[in-house]
Parts: structure tokens; C-alpha cells; sequence
């Protein structure tokens, strides 16, 4: 090869390497540093939602947790979870939804069966905008918002989310990534996209991971009956969404006081 072609070469490859250098250091340092405000938005709803979830109850829900327990004793429905179903069908329960959504509910289970209300969309959506920020589009907010309530129902059967990358890679490209092309909507930054898609699993699951835990201590320290009901109380809509991706409510307590695998413990510890 004749030198000067030779030198010509170099040079472009050494003109590749430093654009490579100039455009792609900076886009992954820019990636890592939205990672990172990703993390700690995410820690910092991890911490708001468990305060929330551990709030005592009210005098006002007290009251009703023993109307309810007193219901429970009479009609003895204490042979089953299932049984319980019929104690948050009673008048004092749904007066109480009634305050809680604005609207009326036949039985507890047509509550479980309108979920996700409008009032736990407007709940969802906060903290959607939590997570991705204000700047989303409500195109974009109504994809991101179906696919939320997916993954909060998935997450119940998988441990870590991340184990399952096959699954998870499927739902994100049916329930998140397709529809949000096919809207035409205009993610604020490839790179932002990409953070955004990859954590949101583990965020969103999270929710599931909060309420588990602190529901399960319930149960653990006030028995089983009387933890599900001030459950059904202490968040009725959390409550009524988490059951209605169950069989019925005997699964979804079993889902309830299953513990996490010593290793999955440590990680999130």
C-alpha cells in the first residue's frame, strides 16, 4: 500500500475514533446521569408510598374496622379469606367506598371488577408523572398509563422482573413501545427513552413490592382476618386493584404473606 494512502487511513480512522469519542462519551455520561435521577425519584416514591401505606388508621376507620369485625363474628364469616368478601359487601363498607370514589358499588367485588376506577387512574397517572416527569403528552400518558396497570399485574407473578427478560421484553414491546410509535408520540430523547423503558419495570412493581410488605405485617401482627379488613380499610383502592388480579381473595392473601427469596431481600435492602 502506498504511504500516502496508507496515511489517509489513519487519518480516518482516527477521525471515526474521536467522533466516536466526541458523541458517544458524552451521550452514555448523559444516559448514566438520567439513570441515576431515575434511581433516586424512584427511592424517593419507594419511601412516600410505604410512609402512606403505614399510616394508622383513623378513629373513623377504626370504628368501622370493629363494625366490620363485628359483622365477621355474627354471620361467621371467618371460614375462609373468600368469606370476607361478603363482610366488605355490607352497607357500612360500601358507604365508606362510597366516600372514598363518589359512587355506588353493588357488592365489593363490582368494586374489584371496576378497577382500575378513574380515581386510581388519577392516582396511577401522578405517579407516572412522578416517574417520567411533567412533559408527557396525554397520548403518551394514556399508553404509559394501560401499560402501568399491565405490569402492576404481572408483577405478581414474577419475583424480580428483570428474571423474566424474555416475558418483560414482549410486554414492553406489545404494551409500550408499539403503541407509543404507532401514536406518532415524540419521546423527549433517545436516550431519556431508553432509561425510562428500562427502569420502568422495576418502578412499577415496586408499587406491588410496598404494599405486600406492608400488608403482609398487617396480617401477621392482627391475624388474618381482621389484617385483610383493615386492609380493605387503610387503601381501598390499592385493595380492591391488587385482588382483582387474583382468582379470588384466598390467592390474593396467599399472595399477600409470601416472602421474597433471601437473595431478592438483600438486593433491595
Amino acid at each position: 500500500m502506498k504511504k500516502p494512502i496508507f496515511l489517509i487511513l489513519i487519518g480516518i480512522g482516527i477521525l471515526i475514533l474521536v467522533s466516536g469519542i466526541v458523541f458517544v462519551v458524552p451521550w452514555f455520561g448523559r444516559m448514566m446521569e438520567e439513570m441515576d435521577e431515575i434511581y433516586a425519584q424512584q427511592a424517593q416514591h419507594r419511601r412516600a408510598l410505604e410512609a402512606s401505606a403505614r399510616e394508622p388508621l383513623t378513629e373513623n376507620e377504626k370504628v368501622l374496622l370493629s363494625q366490620l369485625l363485628e359483622a365477621a363474628a355474627e354471620t361467621d364469616a371467618s371460614q375462609s379469606p373468600n368469606d370476607l368478601e361478603t363482610i366488605l359487601s355490607s352497607e357500612p363498607y360500601l358507604t365508606y367506598l362510597n366516600t372514598q370514589e363518589e359512587q355506588d358499588y353493588a357488592d365489593f367485588l363490582a368494586y374489584v371488577d371496576a378497577m382500575p376506577t378513574d380515581n386510581m387512574k388519577t392516582v396511577a397517572i401522578s405517579r407516572i408523572k412522578a416517574m417520567l416527569g411533567e412533559d408527557k403528552s396525554d397520548e403518551e400518558l394514556k399508553v404509559w398509563l394501560n401499560y402501568y396497570f399491565i405490569v402492576r399485574e404481572w408483577g405478581t407473578t414474577v419475583e424480580n422482573p428483570l428474571d423474566n427478560i424474555k416475558q418483560l421484553h414482549e410486554l414492553q414491546q406489545t404494551h409500550l413501545i408499539e403503541p407509543l410509535m404507532e401514536n406518532g408520540s415524540e419521546l423527549s430523547g433517545f436516550s431519556t427513552a431508553i432509561v425510562q423503558i428500562s427502569t420502568s419495570p422495576t418502578s412499577i412493581t415496586e408499587d406491588n413490592n410496598v404494599f405486600q410488605e406492608v400488608w403482609r405485617e398487617r396480617l401477621e401482627a392482627h391475624g388474618e382476618q381482621e389484617g385483610l379488613l383493615g386492609c380493605a380499610i387503610a387503601a381501598p383502592s390499592e385493595f380492591a386493584l391488587m385482588r382483582s388480579f387474583f382468582a379470588d381473595m384466598a390467592a390474593f392473601q396467599k399472595w399477600i404473606l409470601a416472602r421474597p427469596e433471601p437473595e431478592a431481600r438483600n438486593i433491595e435492602e
